[in-house]
């Protein structure tokens, strides 16, 4: 798995992550709701390490302590995600240099 492919893949799980948390905060005062997160997690596979989703349930004391959890794990799920977006952005740039000093 190329570096930009592990980094898109992060992305996505990033994103699954954010709705995941959503879901937690928007259902919290639902009854019989169990809240739960993901873990990125790294599997051996054939073409190399892959990442998955680990799920796991969040130990609530009811719905505030759900949402408090919940809005802290979308805050820093979104830092992370724009860490990945500007690793994105450095290796697109990095094949565009590599690619004009190719055509000289």
């Amino acid at each position: 798995m190329s570096v930009l492919n592990m980094v898109e893949t992060a992305m996505q799980f990033s994103e699954y992550r954010a709705a995941l948390l959503a879901g937690d905060a928007a259902n919290a005062s639902s009854a019989g709701f169990r809240p739960t997160d993901a873990a990125l997690a790294i599997e051996p596979a054939p073409g190399g390490p892959r990442f998955a989703a680990a799920m796991r349930d969040v130990e609530s004391a009811g719905p505030v302590s759900t949402v408090e959890y919940a809005m802290g794990g979308i805050a820093k799920n979104s830092v992370w995600y724009r860490a990945l977006a500007s690793q994105a952005h450095a290796i697109l740039r990095e094949f565009r240099t590599v690619a004009e000093e190719a055509r000289r």
